[in-house]
């Protein structure tokens, strides 16, 4: 397997790093898309899971996350994490123009890879979600959605503190840990204005996921309190034929990054559905 680091000119001419993990024989590409404040590497087990079987990994640091320029979880219009995915998917399609593409969207992610399904949804093979849900979690209080609503225009890039817990992330104490000492993820802030332009995606989260007709995987953790999505609302949001909708007893918000025996047993079924969508 090799594996590469690069960048590319996103949106606003900004530079944007990317990953890619390349197997030797490859017969499908999956374009991960991370969640706030953290980062594409932190993506390994999946990795771990999918170069073995044939599958071709890309996945990009968003603007103001990771390695990628841009002031710290901040964007000026959430359209921008949009034009920087399809740069990435025009970037893959070059270098491997006859494999199908999935992509694989995590917590914020899976709202810009809904989004950019709804835009481009013949570019794509499938599409699958982690950590996903119609609403912030319970640390986001009703008052702070007041404060982000009225500040979004005078003070866009003014930090507050989301009161991410990140022990709710998973059961699994060294990946908490290892996100707390995580130089690339700032999980302790967010800018208004990216809080804002989420609450305004998350409003539109059913009209957009009622149209969509492509195949779909959605995998989800039962205990996630990071993020608002039950699996009645799943079920009854997504019209297509062909969806698979997992909630995973006990687990939490990653639940790729779960203890062992947990994990494995997701990832299993993500690597069985896409085999099966081939």
């Amino acid at each position: 397997m090799d594996h590469i680091e690069g960048e590319f000119k996103g949106a606003e001419n900004f530079k944007i790093f990317y990953q890619a993990w390349i197997p030797e024989k490859s017969k499908a590409v999956i374009q991960i898309v991370h969640g706030f404040a953290e980062h594409s590497g932190r993506y390994m087990n999946v990795v771990n899971q999918l170069t073995p079987l044939g599958y071709v990994i890309y996945a990009n640091d968003h603007r103001g996350h990771g390695k990628s320029d841009g002031k710290r979880n901040y964007v000026d219009t959430f359209d921008q994490f949009i034009e920087d995915e399809k740069i990435l998917y025009d970037l893959i399609k070059n270098k491997h123009p006859n494999l199908p593409i999935f992509m694989l969207g995590h917590s914020m992610g899976s709202m810009i890879a809904l989004v950019f399904t709804n835009n481009y949804e013949s570019l794509l093979r499938g599409l699958i979600l982690s950590g996903t849900g119609t609403g912030a979690g319970e640390s986001t209080s009703k008052t702070l959605k007041l404060i982000v609503k009225l500040l979004a225009k005078i003070t866009p890039k003014k930090y507050i503190n989301p009161g991410l817990k990140a022990d709710k992330l998973s059961h699994d104490s060294e990946v908490v840990q290892a996100y707390e000492n995580d130089p690339l993820v700032n999980a302790d802030k967010i800018t208004i204005r990216l809080g804002w332009e989420l609450m305004k995606y998350f409003e539109t989260y059913d009209s957009i996921t009622s149209t969509l007709k492509l195949p779909l995987l959605v995998q989800c953790g039962g205990e996630d309190s990071l993020i608002k999505g039950s699996e009645e609302v799943l079920r009854n949001t997504f019209n297509m034929e062909d969806k698979t909708i997992l909630i995973y007893d006990g687990l939490y918000h990653e639940v790729y990054n779960e203890t062992k025996k947990e994990r494995e047993n997701v990832l299993n079924d993500l690597s069985n559905w896409l085999d099966k969508h081939i």
